[in-house]
């Protein structure tokens, strides 16, 4: 029963080497800034961002400075291979191994303006941070905040499809104003338990 804002970190900050730290898969896999924030907005968060990269949609509320500004959360990643001598017998392999740390400085270009990306929140102001500090606490800071308008719901909705066969929001990941809940107050209410019960998962089964 981790709860889910700690299962959330644990992923999106996840450091070091895969064999340490399982969650650093996620990263061997969506290797890119844009892969991180489409995959993280859509599933943690219920926003389906990609059309954002490269246009306004007229029916959607996210601009191409919404979307580069959260990408800029991952822009300090760094990866590093290091080597690993495995014997098995007589027999010797030199693999390497990738090591997945924070680079404490590094940007995203805004792909609209060739600018350097400022790390902003959706609907959010610019997060300042110290030279050495991980942005990505910062964007799971924001997003498991009580007051977060996506995270609780998006969780929630994703638990009521699970049981019910269909989300309150359906598609159960693209939560956009065009695309409302069938009963807001339904939806509400279980989100505020979720951020009331300390993001506990069994309560929310219960």
């Amino acid at each position: 029963n981790t709860p889910y804002n700690e299962f959330v970190r644990s992923i999106l900050a996840a450091s070091g080497e895969i064999h340490e730290n399982p969650p650093v898969a996620w990263y061997r896999q969506v290797r890119t800034q844009q892969g991180q924030l489409e995959d993280s907005a859509q599933l943690f968060l219920g926003q389906r961002l990609q059309c954002a990269q490269c246009h306004h949609h007229p029916y959607e509320k996210w601009s191409q400075d919404d979307y580069w500004n959260m990408a800029a959360f991952f822009g300090q990643l760094g990866r590093k291979n290091i080597p690993v001598v495995a014997r098995s017998g007589a027999q010797q392999q030199n693999l390497q191994r990738q090591f997945l740390y924070n680079k404490g400085t590094g940007s995203v270009t805004n792909k609209r303006n060739n600018m350097p990306a400022k790390p902003t929140p959706l609907d959010g102001e610019p997060v300042e941070s110290s030279t050495g500090s991980d942005l990505r606490h910062n964007l799971v800071d924001w997003m498991t905040a009580k007051d977060n308008p996506f995270f609780a719901k998006a969780v929630a909705n994703r638990y009521w499809a699970h049981f019910f066969g269909r989300g309150v929001v359906d598609p159960l990941d693209d939560m956009r104003i065009t695309n409302p809940p069938s009963n807001p107050a339904l939806l509400d209410a279980l989100a505020k338990q979720v951020s009331e019960n300390g993001f506990s998962l069994r309560k929310l089964c219960k």
